[in-house]
Order: C-alpha cells, then sequence, then structure tokens
C-alpha cells in the first residue's frame, strides 16, 4: 500500500506541474468567467445561462485533462527509461498502474474542485445561492470524469498516447449517445451489425447518465439514491477498468 501512496503522490505532484495542465485549467476558468458575459445576453435567464454553461465547462475539461494525462501517465515514463527504474524496486506492476490512477485522480478532483469553487463564486456575485441540485451535479459530473481518467488509464496500459487518446474519445462520445446507439440496433435488419450495435450498448458505459445539467437548469429534482447509485455504477466500471488494465500491463513488453 505504501508504493501505491508513493507514486499516486509523485504523479500528483507531477501533474500539477505540468504546464499543459495549469494552461488548460487557467483555460477553463477563463471560459467559466465568461459565463457572467453569456449571462448579460439572457435578460432574465441569466442564473440559468450561468449554471448551464458552468457545469458545461467543468464537465468538458475535466474530460480533456483525464484523456491528455491519463493516456500519457505510462508512456512518458517508458519514454523517459524512469518505468525501468521504478519496477526495478520491490513493486509490482498491478501498484505502478493503481498508483498512477490514485495520482491522476487526485489532480482532477482538485481541478473539479477549482472549477466548482469559480462557478459557486460567479453565483454568488450573481446574488444566487447555489441550490443543493448543483452540488448533485458536481458530484456526478466529478465521477464521470474519474471514469474516463480511468478508461484512459485503461487504454494506455498497453496502446500508444495517441491511440489511447483516440479510444478513450471513442469510448466517451459513444457513452453519451448510447441511448441513440440502442435505437440504432433496433433498426438495422444486418444480424452482425445489430449485434455488435448492442454489444456495444451493453458493454460500454453510459457516460450520459452522468450529465444531469438540464436537470439543475429546470429545477427538476435529483435524489440522493440516484447519486449514489450512479458513484457504485461508476466505480464498478473503474475497478473493472483498473483490473483488466493492470492484467494486460503486467504482460506487456517494456523492452
Amino acid at each position: 500500500m505504501r508504493a501505491v501512496l508513493s507514486i499516486a503522490a509523485t504523479t500528483f505532484r507531477e501533474s500539477i506541474r505540468n504546464r499543459t495542465v495549469l494552461g488548460i485549467l487557467l483555460l477553463a476558468l477563463g471560459f467559466i468567467a465568461s459565463a457572467l458575459l453569456l449571462a448579460e445576453l439572457a435578460l432574465d435567464q441569466r442564473i440559468r445561462v450561468i449554471v448551464d454553461w458552468g457545469l458545461f465547462c467543468v464537465s468538458f475539461f475535466g474530460v480533456i485533462l483525464a484523456i491528455l494525462i491519463g493516456v500519457s501517465l505510462v508512456h512518458k515514463e517508458v519514454r523517459g527509461k524512469t518505468l525501468y527504474v521504478i519496477l526495478s524496486r520491490p513493486i509490482h506492476r498491478r501498484q505502478y498502474i493503481v498508483g498512477k490512477y490514485l495520482g491522476l485522480a487526485l489532480t482532477l478532483l482538485v481541478e473539479v474542485g477549482i472549477l466548482s469553487a469559480t462557478l459557486i463564486l460567479l453565483l454568488f456575485a450573481s446574488d444566487q445561492a447555489p441550490t443543493l441540485l448543483l452540488y448533485k451535479a458536481l458530484l456526478c459530473i466529478l465521477a464521470e470524469i474519474l471514469l474516463v481518467a480511468a478508461t484512459a488509464v485503461f487504454f494506455a496500459s498497453f496502446s500508444s498516447p495517441y491511440l489511447s487518446g483516440l479510444f478513450t474519445l471513442g469510448v466517451f462520445v459513444v457513452g453519451r449517445s448510447l441511448d441513440a446507439l440502442n435505437t440504432l440496433a433496433d433498426k438495422v435488419e444486418m444480424t452482425a451489425v445489430w449485434a455488435l450495435l448492442k454489444g456495444l450498448f451493453f458493454v460500454l458505459p453510459n457516460f450520459a447518465g452522468f450529465n444531469l445539467s438540464n436537470r439543475v437548469v429546470h429545477e427538476i429534482p435529483i435524489d440522493f439514491f440516484e447519486v449514489g447509485w450512479l458513484w457504485v455504477y461508476g466505480i464498478g466500471y473503474m475497478g473493472l477498468l483498473l483490473l483488466l488494465g493492470t492484467w494486460f500491463f503486467s504482460r506487456r513488453d517494456l523492452t
């Protein structure tokens, strides 16, 4: 456990010092702040615009960071030869992958926390106290981002950064459109294509379920059971992806 935490701490320190991460974070803060400008154009819908745009920015930039950092975690140390030094110590490969993911998760937690705090401050500046619905939606966005990060680490355990990024982005896009994919499958007549689409529907994580921004904007209730279920669902997928990732990485030829 100590080895896992040590790798996680190192990964976190490297990530927060990364200029790309800091640049994206500053860009995200600028985009969230631009909600005030958009709100001025919305007249009586100011608060809805701020909430909707703010939640979109937290989700969008969180997913971007999860993919960019996640797909490069392993490759960067393989290319720099530092991975061989790490694995020469009494550290198993599975501990390495889990530690890397935990460090990435902590980085994303800080990023989501900063962006969420900025959104909340914007609401207070607009004389609007954040609702409980907003906090619930932010919790679900965090779960979504952590699941995207687990997907990125999974692909990075056996593939190149470019392919891992494409695969992760593809899984996320399709996962956000699973209902449309299921509808399309019901209209397909070719058995092979139908089986493929149905297989993707049942295997890929449903990222659309984590997106609750519309319900916050229209003040549709979100109960704690639903939030808890989304977290259980997300943690289940994260655990499975990390388990498969450690299995692939343990059999990967690093020479």
